[in-house]
């Protein structure tokens, strides 16, 4: 895999586009730091990956759906801090 920095990447864009689309794959990065990857369009997904990998028997499937929102934060009647120290002192 190729890796360009973002500065490069904006002046080569063109051509760095007709690569990935010969089927090189692309790393972007800012300062060293990776933050994306060009890949070509149809290359498989993580998802896939991650599909294989069961079917390998080498990941575990979770045993049920993620949910689809967060759960709902309800307002403590006190203070964390006052929560933790209650019961640290049931403990003793």
């Amino acid at each position: 895999m190729r890796e360009i920095g973002v500065r490069e990447l904006k002046t080569t864009l063109s051509q760095t586009l007709r690569s990935v689309g010969r089927g090189q794959r692309v790393r972007v990065t800012v300062r060293g730091r990776a933050v994306a990857d060009i890949v070509p369009a149809g290359a498989p997904a993580q998802e896939d990956r991650l599909g294989r990998l069961v079917a390998e028997g080498r990941l575990l499937a979770p045993s049920r759906a993620r949910p689809k929102r967060a759960p709902r934060l309800v307002a403590a009647p006190r203070g964390a801090s006052t929560l933790v120290l209650a019961e640290r002192d049931a403990e003793r």
